[in-house]
């Protein structure tokens, strides 16, 4: 994963090197973004919000962190900000931030099930620490926990989980839930949830401008959930 990083920041140098800059001559550029480490939803997306950065002369450094790491070194400033976060963990920042004026993407929460009545009822479900909604919903509830999606995926197609907690959005190619064998059915809707950018309150000119962007023609809202 941190050889993928630095591939990225690699290319988005150079990409810097020839896309002209848009951005005015005060803004002051985020240096730093946390993003969430081992996680399919930043994968699919972190390019995207990379090229943004980049049409406003910018070029982040990305530094993971596991689960809600990233809030804490928001906090103590050594980010300027996070990748993407729900309003809902907002009473978790300590320092002044501003949030993009529209999410990046949505994303919908749901249990999904192995389709045996017997499995379901035998074993517990899996979940990702970390996470706020899948630590919320299995608050009283018998699961698994694991530090990514991928260890959670193992686990169920080796039959030691009856299912697992999973989002889905438009902006993320979600095949491979699909391909899991056997092939997980559709459980309870837990809730839809909204992801922002959010940046230190210094930064709200250039927060400004990426909700413009964002505004006018959102690339994270392009790819059609299977």
């Amino acid at each position: 994963m941190r050889q993928y990083f630095n591939f990225l920041l690699f290319t988005c140098l150079l990409l810097q090197s020839t896309l002209p800059a848009i951005a005015d001559e005060d803004i002051q550029c985020p240096e730093t973004l946390a993003i969430v480490q081992n996680d399919r939803v930043v994968d699919a997306t972190v390019s995207k919000l990379t090229e943004l950065y980049l049409k406003l002369g910018c070029s982040p450094i990305l530094q993971e962190f596991p689960g809600r790491r990233g809030i804490l070194h928001f906090n103590e400033k050594l980010v300027d900000g996070e990748f993407f976060r729900i309003p809902q963990v907002e009473h978790k920042y300590s320092r002044p931030f501003v949030r993009s004026a529209v999410p990046l993407f949505q994303t919908t929460n749901r249990l999904w099930l192995h389709p045996d009545p017997k499995v379901r009822d035998s074993l517990p479900i899996g979940y990702i620490r970390g996470v706020v909604w899948h630590e919320e919903y299995m608050k009283d509830r018998q699961g698994v926990a694991f530090s990514n999606g991928r260890k959670m995926f193992s686990f169920y197609q080796k039959g030691r989980i009856s299912g697992f907690l999973a989002s889905t959005s438009p902006a993320v190619d979600h095949s491979e839930i699909s391909r899991l064998h056997p092939a997980p059915v559709r459980g309870e809707l837990i809730s839809k949830l909204s992801l922002y950018h959010y940046l230190g309150s210094e930064h709200a000119v250039f927060m400004k401008k990426l909700s413009e962007l964002l505004e006018a023609n959102n690339p994270f809202e392009k790819t059609s959930t299977p």
